[in-house]
């Protein structure tokens, strides 16, 4: 290079050092990009077993009881995201297999995301599980999950609407199963029906799901 006249060497000196600058913006770039949360696309979520409900739809006249005896309604689903399972706390197998799934997921989130979500659990066998019954087994699995249930009327007529039904267990006895939906139901912020998440679930891949379901809302 000591061949080269100024001009020339200069121009070289710009020349690489524009390269270098260009490699370190395209590095950036893609260290940004990868360290950002993976958002899916519609085909992705279908792959996931994530139905969006459209249009969503509102809930009305919901009229149910919380784990503390207290009116759970409509106002409850709003200005958050609310994940929603239908079980009984008597349940063996996809009950409390769910609930520590959610668990899991629910612990991995950023604190921002865990006060923008309510995860609850709404029993379909009021007749057993009272509040303080759903209190104890709830709290269980994570301290800011909520069990709701209600009258039997009430529950079936919501577990229908939100599309995870559930069979009113034969009357006589206590020991007795109830047979239910193993979905997810998700309400966005406006308290509105916005998808539904059909099992087999995954907390990591759950994670992904809801990140991406709230990413695109």
């Amino acid at each position: 290079m000591s061949d080269l006249d100024p001009v020339t060497r200069r121009n070289i000196r710009l020349t690489v050092a524009l390269l270098l600058a260009v490699v370190l913006l395209v590095m950036g770039g893609l260290t940004y990009r990868l360290s950002q949360p993976r958002i899916l696309n519609a085909y992705e979520l279908r792959n996931e077993r994530a139905y969006l409900i459209d249009p969503p739809r509102p809930v009305a006249g919901l009229s149910l009881i919380d784990q503390a005896g207290r009116p759970f309604t409509e106002a409850e689903l709003k200005g958050h995201w609310t994940l929603a399972f239908f079980g009984f706390t008597h349940c063996g197998d996809i009950c409390p297999a769910t609930m520590a799934t959610l668990a899991k997921m629910y612990a991995e989130l950023k604190p921002g995301e865990q006060k923008d979500l309510q995860v609850i659990f709404v029993s379909v066998d009021p007749e057993r599980d009272t509040p303080p019954v759903l209190s104890t087994y709830v709290t269980r699995f994570h301290p800011d999950f909520a069990g709701v249930t209600g009258e039997p009327a009430r529950l079936l007529k919501v577990a229908l609407e939100w599309q995870t039904g559930f069979a009113p267990p034969v009357a006589g006895g206590t020991d007795y199963q109830v047979q239910h939906s193993g979905n997810l139901v998700l309400i966005n912020p406006r308290g509105e029906l916005h998808a539904l998440l059909v099992p087999p679930f995954e907390h990591g891949a759950l994670r992904v799901v809801l990140r991406s379901l709230r990413a695109t809302y």
